[in-house]
Order: structure tokens, then sequence, then C-alpha cells
């Protein structure tokens, strides 16, 4: 399985890449929704996208709207210190297959990761 974790916070990117990594996932780290785009458009072996909502430029939500009509298939899981039934809804219409509330424990993340798979 390969993951692309989108945070602009580097202690949260590394974080999901070492609770990932015990879990023999490759994790790809993009700090900004630019470099997601670009590792997107670099690298089809993406099975799927986790995505923090609150980031400078273009937030999660864009990103997700942008990676939805680019590659309709991803699965994409939204992180956020900020789950109101507003953010899931709009999570939801925009094509997010799912939630992780920060923080989050190593058991949580591994779980919301296995449960997305295809």
């Amino acid at each position: 399985m390969h993951v692309l974790i989108v945070d602009d916070d580097p202690m949260v990117a590394e974080s999901c890449r070492r609770i990932l990594g015990t879990e023999a996932i490759r994790v790809t780290v993009a700090g900004n929704a630019a470099e997601a785009k670009a590792a997107l458009a670099s690298d089809d072996s993406f099975d799927l996208m986790l995505t923090d909502i609150k980031m400078p430029k273009s937030d999660g939500f864009q990103l997700v709207e942008m990676v939805r009509k680019k590659h309709p298939d991803l699965r994409i899981l939204i992180m956020t210190g900020y789950l109101t039934p507003e953010t899931t809804r709009r999570g939801r219409t925009i094509g997010a297959y799912g939630f992780v509330e920060k923080p989050f424990t190593p058991d949580e993340l591994i779980a919301a990761v296995h449960n997305a798979r295809k």
C-alpha cells in the first residue's frame, strides 16, 4: 500500500510516516497542496491520500476537489482537529472516504488507513 500524507506541520507528517511504516505501508509526504498535486502527477501508485484541512494557500477541501476530478478512484481521508458536522458534511459531499480526528493515536490512524483500503 502507498499513502500520500499532506500536512503543512512536519511533526504530524513525520508521525504519520513513522506510524504507517510500522505496518509496512509506503508513505510519501507533501507539505502543501501544490506538493501533493506534483506527487500525484508524477506517481500513479498511490492507494490513499490522507490530507489535513487547514493549510496555507490551498486548503484540504480544495485539494480533495481537485484530486477527485483527476483521480476519481483514489481513496481520501481527511484529518482535522476541527471535526464538526459541517466539516463531515462538506468532506463527504466533495468525495472524502472518511475522517481522522486530531489528535489521533497510532492505533486510530492505522485502523482508519486499513479501513479505507479498497
